[in-house]
């Protein structure tokens, strides 16, 4: 593998803050700079709040990314990762893109993102033009490719790795703690509409009016007063069936994982991709209720449910977890269910690795 070294420039947004886009990005650098020198650009906000001083601050990292482009366009066996951004972002992937193929770069373009994907826009078209054909679209299922390509076109080079390549599996073996008692369900996420949180309280006050013996956790951060007084109230109503932890980071994610049987992922938000929670529940033996968006149905194949998203969550969520309850040996299930992400992850692993030499250019 040594012939195939390459110095790569790579750009994007490098915790902190840690979200999806950001956590994917680092672990991909990371496994890159096993096999490759690896320049890292990071652009993530130096300035928390939207506004000038934020675009300001990212307009900076991302010229400074640019700078670095020009500055190694002598080297030999280069080649450019970045992940696309979204929304106003699209603008910095444009210019950075058109950089890259002004001086000829191997570029790889990681999407992370349905939102430009479920509808056309004007800006996501303007970075294919910049980029060219040339580019090397990463995708993160077969579904997010196709709809890709039913959106704008189909990409002559692309790649198709999933996100379960950086999620490593969290145990040998499944934790004891829940296989008696009440079953457990949990949701980790920013705390919103959007990602589920009124879902799945709804979801625990049918449960206890039907007489189930199912409790909830409840951990991430909630930022808008109306979700928090949601919160508050469901909190008095249901007492000890629910419970909320607040943001949680390191081995308390891993904590928070091994204490539930069922991770549930009602999100009805637009821009859905393939949500790292879901693989770091099943890493933990955790299978999952979750609506279908972007890439999850392909994501979770067996290990739970998908609920379209015409279908009625709560009901249909219900009636799942009282045969779950019914019929599951939780210890056998929640092997299975670790196993599978373990396999997962070592095949995803190995394709992400190796996707630099995949793809031949005619630069």
């Amino acid at each position: 593998m040594k012939t195939n070294r390459r110095f790569i420039v790579a750009i994007g947004q490098i915790p902190p803050p840690t979200d999806g886009l950001a956590y994917i990005t680092s672990e991909y650098v990371k496994l890159l700079a096993e096999d490759h020198d690896v320049k890292v650009l990071n652009i993530s906000p130096k300035v928390s709040r939207r506004g000038l001083a934020y675009h300001l601050s990212r307009t900076v990292s991302v010229l400074h990314g640019s700078l670095h482009l020009m500055a190694n366009a002598w080297r030999e066996n280069r080649a450019c990762y970045m992940p696309c951004q979204s929304d106003f972002g699209l603008l910095y992937t444009i210019y950075l893109l058109a950089i890259a193929r002004l001086f000829s770069y191997p570029t790889y373009l990681h999407h992370h993102n349905f939102g430009y994907i479920n509808e056309k826009r004007g800006m996501m078209e303007a970075a294919l033009r910049a980029g060219g054909p040339e580019v090397v679209h990463i995708f993160l299922c077969d579904h997010m490719k196709a709809r890709f390509g039913e959106t704008y076109r189909q990409p002559t080079r692309s790649l198709v790795i999933s996100n379960a390549a950086f999620v490593r599996p969290q145990a040998e073996r499944p934790h004891l703690s829940s296989f008696e008692g009440p079953l457990r369900i949990g949701l980790l996420s920013n705390l919103n509409r959007e990602k589920g949180l009124y879902l799945f309280l709804d979801l625990l006050r049918v449960a206890r009016d039907q007489g189930l013996n199912i409790h909830g956790t409840l951990a991430g951060p909630v930022r808008e007063p109306d979700d928090q007084r949601a919160l508050e109230i469901a909190q008095k109503d249901l007492g000890d069936r629910l419970h909320y932890t607040g943001p949680l980071y390191g081995d308390e994610k891993i904590r928070f994982y091994e204490s539930i049987d069922v991770f549930v992922f009602p999100t009805i938000y637009a821009n859905e991709a393939q949500p790292t929670v879901l693989y770091e529940a099943m890493a933990a033996g955790n299978v999952v209720i979750a609506y279908d968006r972007g890439c999850v149905a392909s994501q979770l194949k067996k290990q739970g449910i998908v609920i379209a998203q015409d279908e009625p969550f709560v009901a249909t969520s219900v009636a799942w977890l009282l045969n779950l309850q019914a019929n599951s040996d939780r210890f056998s299930t929640r092997t299975s269910v670790a196993l599978s992400m373990t396999e997962m992850h070592l095949t995803e692993r190995a394709k992400a690795r190796a996707a630099l030499f995949t793809v031949s250019f005619g630069l």
